[in-house]
């Protein structure tokens, strides 16, 4: 309710006498007469897997342009699932206003979003749902959705609904009682998304026609939308349109520019918004850019699962955990085999390997982005890439030990320009002005280690009327086109 507490910050810097002067303040307000009468409270619900069974709309937070896939495949299963738009000022200036100020910015990110769509169109709370998956590990996102519950039961809100499955069940909850349906779509929507990105980075930097190449990427996503809803299971044929509709792109030739590895917490890394445009300013400052992909992290689930069942003697969890490896893997192939003469594959990392080349720098059992990050930038440091960027929320521990530990990878591999970007949403003055002469030591590095080959499109075959059609422009989806 409303009882009085006492909330005391400390640190190396602490003196006695400080918290002493506090705590007798607190006791001398103690005898003072009670302003207000309790707080009814209502029950929270935060739900598990078998969320979102009650002819509630879902909606997301959005995190990245996968969200679609997830919101069309989850539809697919009968479902009504839809995506928030990308954050903007309003919805972190609303975050910042319910929360304390030291949370991570992801949480006040998607807070910001949920109260933004409360406050604007006041949905009836016995039909809504919002969505904030549950976490385990050293990160402070298990306790988001907890904190988001308590924040709507103070906005009178009590009775809404938050969905929180965990990746241990693959989010089984957005199924709607179908999981296998669910997890094929899903799983094809993310990794085709991962691929249209990679379209799009490859040739951002080398764009004739101002424009081309967002217009494609709409175009794109849409389709994979469209196929994500119907169950995914024309996908390998989707992301061949996609790659012939690049490909009808005019684009400059000459040496190829610097290529930039960008790692980081996986929320901030590919969200325009939340990363303060870096990949735009990169790319504004002629670099190509290489984002792992957010399929990683399914791939990685199911690693751990393997690993966790192992360690605890599970043998159905361990079969179980195999076969879902093999069946991802059965299922991605075909959607690689579609463009793998379109895009370049070459710097396609396997979650075995990340994990293996870890080791110098962070031990491959640290679960989270430590050891995704630092694996992936240890193995494609030997393909060519010309500069690394880590992006985390001001304060992630995950990410602050990433950025701890970057100095002695930078040893370890000719002094490759490196630069952590904590963002806070504040101050993106001075993160340009960082990111000037990162892009310069970029350059210098690529040059003295002739990192710049020529750069010309491949020849493929006559593209079909069909495959080069354009049908829009921007439709106001968030993607970092």
């Amino acid at each position: 309710g409303r009882k009085p507490y006492l909330f005391l910050e400390v640190d190396e810097h602490s003196a006695d006498a400080g918290m002493v002067t506090r705590i007798e303040a607190f006791l001398d307000s103690r005898g003072g007469p009670r302003t207000s009468e309790p707080v009814e409270r209502t029950g929270r619900k935060v739900m598990g897997q078998d969320a979102v069974h009650s002819g509630r709309r879902l909606w997301l937070p959005y995190m990245n342009d996968g969200c679609y896939a997830l919101a069309a495949a989850s539809r697919s299963c009968g479902m009504d699932t839809r995506v928030l738009p990308m954050q903007d000022d309003e919805d972190i200036e609303l975050g910042r206003h319910y929360l304390t100020g030291k949370e991570c910015f992801p949480m006040i990110a998607t807070t910001g979003s949920f109260i933004k769509k409360l406050l604007r169109d006041k949905p009836d709370p016995e039909k809504t749902a919002f969505f904030m998956p549950d976490h385990s590990g050293p990160c402070r996102f298990g306790q988001y959705n907890k904190m988001q519950k308590i924040i709507f039961e103070r906005l009178g809100y009590g009775n809404m609904e938050i969905a929180a499955p965990t990746n241990e069940d693959s989010y089984a909850g957005l199924s709607g009682g179908k999981g296998n349906k669910f997890r094929l779509a899903v799983l094809r929507g993310f990794y085709a998304t991962d691929l249209l990105k990679k379209f799009r980075q490859e040739a951002q930097p080398y764009e004739m026609n101002p424009g081309d190449v967002r217009s494609v990427y709409l175009t794109g996503l849409k389709l994979i939308e469209e196929s994500a809803e119907k169950g995914s299971k024309d996908m390998p044929r989707v992301l061949r349109q996609i790659g012939e509709m690049f490909h009808a792109i005019p684009l400059k030739e000459g040496k190829r520019q610097p290529v930039v590895l960008v790692v980081g917490e996986i929320f901030m890394r590919d969200n325009a918004y939340c990363s303060g445009g870096v990949v735009d300013t990169l790319e504004a400052l002629g670099v190509e850019t290489l984002m792992t992909p957010f399929t990683e992290w399914l791939t990685y689930s199911s690693e751990r699962w393997e690993r966790d069942s192992r360690w605890k003697g599970d043998r159905a969890g361990l079969v179980r955990a195999k076969l879902q490896k093999f069946f991802t893997r059965m299922f991605l192939q075909p959607l690689e085999k579609a463009v793998e003469e379109m895009v370049d594959m070459e710097r396609e990392v396997s979650i075995r390997e990340t994990l293996d080349v870890c080791g110098p720098y962070i031990h491959r059992d640290y679960d989270g982005d430590p050891a995704l990050a630092l694996g992936t930038a240890a193995a494609l440091a030997e393909t060519g890439i010309a500069g690394v960027v880590n992006i985390l929320p001001f304060t992630c521990m995950p990410g602050t030990l990433i950025s701890a530990i970057a100095p002695a990878f930078r040893k370890d591999h000719q002094s490759v320009p490196w630069i952590n970007v904590d963002y806070d949403g504040q101050d993106k003055g001075s993160m340009n002005t960082r990111l000037q002469a990162f892009v310069y030591q970029v350059r210098e590095y690529a040059e003295a280690n002739n990192l710049r080959p020529e750069f010309r499109k491949p020849d493929r075959k006559a593209l079909t009327a069909a495959a080069m059609a354009i049908d829009g422009g921007s439709d106001g989806r968030g993607s970092a086109g």
